[in-house]
């Protein structure tokens, strides 16, 4: 076993049975404590030129708090796509997603940015990390975005704390001043992973993880977020392309055409 999940499965014996999701600190668990993700019906196509190219024909799932569901299927299957609708990137043409009993797909703008400031976290195969931020300021970033800067300001060692117990966690505590072109490829995804995790989100959105790292660098970032899910709580939908990556969720759901196919 790794350090560092070594030290993520403590910190969930210390805190008990099912910690809050992400586990850093208290979550944002609804009264109920029942954050279903569920999808119904979800169409969605795409124009190119004067050619519609269907990509979603009626994707119905559900995912039940805690769970680590893989979405497979071959390229240009939707995988993606549904990963964006989920997320509330793009809208379905047809169709909705309820999340935490809340229909989610038809929201404000500023509400959606709101759900995933605050509740969703997102990772994606290329890091997107600011090249000229260190790694700590990186993963502070959505957290004055959704603090503001002046109640940033008030607590931002609070918040750098935060942050920076966030790094340990996941082994780059020792690499908190460094800039992302002095990171490795797992490095980078690592600091991707603790921006992800800094709002302390309930759920966790992951496109294509490992799909920019090499086979071994890639089983340590699935072992990574296997280890937040059991230790954690942390509810995970995973896009992947990698039956091998795929086996290691609690589910796979496999997309063929644009419709989830039949276990």
């Amino acid at each position: 076993m790794s350090n560092t999940e070594t030290t993520l499965r403590a910190e969930g014996v210390r805190r008990g049975a099912r910690p809050s999701p992400a586990g850093l600190p208290a979550g944002t668990a609804s009264a109920g404590g029942r954050q279903v993700l569920e999808a119904r019906g979800l169409q969605k196509t795409y124009h190119k030129a004067q050619v519609a190219i269907p990509v979603l024909r009626g994707v119905d799932f559900r995912v039940e708090p805690g769970e680590f569901v893989a979405i497979v299927g071959q390229s240009g299957s939707g995988k993606s796509t549904l990963l964006h609708l989920l997320g509330t990137l793009d809208a379905p043409a047809a169709g909705e997603i309820w999340f935490d009993g809340q229909r989610i797909d038809n929201l404000p703008v500023r509400q959606r940015d709101r759900l995933r400031t605050n509740t969703f976290g997102m990772i994606f195969q290329f890091y997107h990390l600011l090249p000229e931020l260190s790694t700590l300021e990186n993963v502070l970033a959505p957290r004055m975005i959704a603090s503001g800067v002046l109640s940033y300001w008030r607590a931002r060692r609070k918040h750098q704390r935060d942050a920076a117990e966030l790094l340990e966690k996941v082994g780059l505590g020792h690499r908190l001043k460094h800039r992302p072109r002095e990171l490795s490829g797992g490095e980078m995804q690592r600091t991707a992973i603790a921006r992800a995790l800094v709002n302390r989100p309930s759920l966790l959105l992951a496109d294509e993880p490992t799909g920019n790292l090499d086979h071994a660098t890639g089983r340590e970032i699935i072992r990574l977020l296997r280890t937040l899910n059991a230790t954690e709580g942390l509810t995970i939908v995973m896009v992947t392309h990698d039956e091998s990556i795929a086996a290691q969720a609690d589910r796979i759901v496999r997309l063929v055409d644009g419709l989830v196919q039949a276990a």
